[in-house]
């Protein structure tokens, strides 16, 4: 099997985009995977046992059986990136909004008026 996904790779693997990150901090990502196809495998040992629904597909990439319909998903693509995105913006948008003296406009803490952390 590890073969099959060597020789494969560039058809199920997807482009990996990486963001800029200020110092100190992890720099987040997803993977693009436009013009891929998911490889999925399993054994008939396994879809015996736990039938086609149940955790017997290896998808190559991931390290774990899954069901179908997860083995299918695409979890570090760019939906799950733009819901991290937008948490990290509410949470940046709360601090400006909070500062040192009290309630702080946004334009101000974007433009460096009010010096706040993460602004």
């Amino acid at each position: 099997m590890s073969e099959v996904g060597q020789l494969t790779r560039e058809h199920w693997r997807g482009e990996w985009n990486g963001d800029y990150a200020a110092e100190g901090e992890r720099p987040d990502s997803y993977r693009d995977y436009k013009g891929t196809v998911p490889l999925l495998a399993t054994t008939l040992r396994l879809l015996a046992a736990h039938g086609p629904h149940g955790p017997v597909w290896w998808r190559y990439g991931p390290t774990s059986w899954q069901p179908l319909v997860e083995a299918l998903d695409n979890p570090d693509d760019y939906r799950a990136y733009s819901v991290r995105d937008e948490a990290r913006r509410k949470a940046q948008d709360a601090m400006c909004r909070f500062g040192v003296g009290g309630w702080v406009s946004v334009t101000a803490c974007q433009a460096g008026v009010f010096p706040l952390v993460g602004c």
